[in-house]
């Protein structure tokens, strides 16, 4: 008769084989809770060379789990519920399903190529892809885990990078130095903006009545009404600008720039540069923790996130993360988490 202790070896062994997975420590196993834990306030950092994400506890300042994805990952969004998120696999043509309490990527959905910007309508229900290697956004439904459309942005038109802001989908196409205005009631194009050169980031303001282009090849940030389409401002930028993110209050901006290597700060009150933040290595995208009071940007010429304090408008660490980090986005459910 077989001991209990050969059993036990026999079942863990039988178990490896129908999993196919690897047995983990304890103590991955208890980052791994710790990490899929909805009322913890984190960022998720796509790592292009690394094909996972890091999970950035904000408190702590400590990366606390990864997640394995397709190939190359860029950009990441999160539903409403937080118990979901996209992302784009790019190398892999597909945007990976992640469900953030199992800490695993649990399906893909095949799209059109070179998958990078996402934006998730408001109900949860419409995802949609910029996809770099055509003409087309794609269109997901979430329910079916398909492509249920694909919006033609013309001929040769290159999608980069998108935002939805009142029902309307704004697309950066930088090659062709436009913004693409859809109307997302009918997946239709209804504008076409002419912007400064090789157009990366937009962005939104809170209600959603301006636009914030980040034209790289012009060095500067346009300034468009989200109605008229009106160009309002330009901000002459002392270097590239790749990506921006603006404060709820709309006082501040801050833009990073790749090839420059550095972060600049605006007030944007006057339109001028406040503070120039250099030495970080390849700095891409941004975000603002809850309370506005750092700014986040990732390195992606190296394995981190640099930390910015808003207050001093200096770097106050650096965190290690995958290697060559692209995106990031915040995982906070409302209400929760104070302000970290």
């Amino acid at each position: 008769m077989l001991s209990n202790k050969r059993i036990t070896l026999f079942l863990s062994i039988l178990l490896i084989i129908l999993t196919g997975c690897a047995m983990i420590s304890e103590e991955e196993a208890a980052m791994r809770e710790e990490a899929g834990q909805l009322t913890n306030v984190q960022f998720y950092v796509p790592s292009e060379e690394d094909d996972s994400i890091s999970i950035i506890d904000i408190p702590s300042s400590e990366t606390v789990g990864s997640i394995n994805t397709g190939e190359k990952p860029t950009n990441i969004v999160f539903d409403s519920t937080m118990r979901n998120a996209y992302v784009a696999n790019q190398d892999s043509s597909t945007i990976g399903i992640i469900d953030t309490q199992s800490l695993e990527q649990i399906n893909e959905i095949e799209v059109g190529p070179l998958p990078h910007g996402l934006a998730l309508s408001t109900d949860n229900q419409y995802l949609y892809v910029s996809t770099v290697g055509d003409q087309f956004v794609d269109v997901i439904n979430t329910n079916e885990e398909e492509v249920v459309e694909k919006i033609d942005l013309g001929n040769q038109a290159k999608s980069n990078y998108l935002i939805l802001g009142n029902e309307k989908l704004f697309v950066t196409d930088h090659e062709n130095a436009k913004v693409y205005v859809i109307d997302t009631s009918n997946n239709e194009v209804i504008e076409t903006i002419d912007t400064g050169n090789v157009p990366r980031v937009v962005r939104v303001n809170e209600e959603a009545s301006k636009i914030y282009v980040a034209s790289s090849g012009s060095n500067q940030i346009e300034i468009y009404d989200a109605n008229s389409y009106a160009k309002l401002d330009v901000i002459e930028m002392n270097g590239d600008a790749t990506d921006v993110i603006i404060s709820e209050d709309e006082s501040t901006a801050v833009v990073s720039e790749l090839e420059s290597n550095q972060v600049e700060v605006v007030d944007l009150a006057t339109n001028e540069i406040i503070a120039t933040i250099d030495k970080l290595t390849g700095a891409k995208h941004l975000s603002f923790n809850r309370k506005e009071s750092r700014a986040y940007v990732t390195l992606s010429g190296t394995n981190e996130v640099a930390v910015i304090n808003m207050e001093t408008e200096k770097i106050e660490e650096k965190i290690q993360v995958g290697d060559t980090p692209h995106g990031i986005e915040i995982k906070a459910m409302p209400g929760i988490g104070g302000s970290c």
